[in-house]
């Protein structure tokens, strides 16, 4: 089905979660920053993953920015999911930005550290509001997209009027390039306030969600808006496997 203006809507770019991108007529456009809105357990991290491993299936390079998480955390979840991330690394395809070693790296035991050297380290710094800004600017020859992991690290270690100018830069260098760039953030830890000036700012804001019933959690994802695209007006389950996330593409009939 194609939700786009007048049933064309140009060419998209695929996100790599196939019934998402069913959902949206082939992809997201070129040049968009999505807000992945998502609750504690509902798999953003896994999300995340599958918008790298689509990227890399695209032909497109990958940048993977940290702030989170333990790089080689990442790698390892990466592999199970059968990426070859040592070969893309080799073939600079894939590169990862560590923004979370430094704010610990006196205090990390060396397998988490060993991967940035002590020049490298002074030569960062510790501002991680830095190197993002760094990195969204980075001049890059080829297609690309990129993965902020996590922007809720940002709201709460910056002012918000210094997040939401990171995200403007990334905003318009996505749209100058056509690059494509997923920001994550945690729903239900930040104010309303906050919420709402990231999804004001971001092409697309893309919510996933839990509900308990009984004792069973039902998965839904709301995509609540897509710059220049009509969106589904309905919240459309999905399942978690070894796959991934997998989006049903059939209205359940009640």
């Amino acid at each position: 089905m194609d939700f786009s203006f007048e049933g064309t809507g140009g060419y998209r770019v695929p996100t790599g979660i196939g019934g998402l991108d069913i959902q949206l007529g082939g992809g997201v456009p070129t040049g968009a920053t999505i807000l992945v809105l998502a609750e504690p357990g509902a798999n953003a991290d896994l999300f995340a993953r599958q918008f790298v491993q689509g990227g890399l299936l695209n032909n497109e390079e990958v940048y993977y920015f940290s702030s989170e998480h333990p790089v080689q955390e990442i790698i390892s979840e990466m592999r199970g999911m059968k990426i070859d991330v040592l070969k893309h690394m080799g073939n600079s395809s894939l590169e990862f930005i560590d923004a979370y070693s430094p704010r610990f790296y006196n205090v990390l035991p060396k397998e988490f550290t060993n991967i940035i050297s002590a020049k490298d380290f002074l030569k960062k710094g510790t501002d991680s509001m830095n190197m993002l800004k760094v990195t969204v600017v980075q001049k890059r020859m080829n297609k690309y997209r990129g993965v902020i992991d996590s922007i809720s690290y940002f709201l709460r270690s910056y002012p918000l009027h210094n997040v939401v100018e990171a995200i403007e830069i990334m905003s318009s260098v996505g749209k100058a390039t056509g690059a494509i760039q997923l920001i994550l953030m945690t729903s239900g830890m930040h104010d309303h306030i906050t919420e709402n000036n990231l999804k004001h700012i971001c092409d697309g804001v893309i919510e996933l969600r839990l509900k308990e019933h009984g004792s069973e959690i039902e998965r839904t994802i709301l995509i609540r808006k897509m710059r220049g695209m009509l969106v589904p007006n309905r919240t459309i389950p999905y399942v978690v496997t070894a796959k991934g996330i997998e989006l049903e593409t059939t209205t359940r009939v009640l």
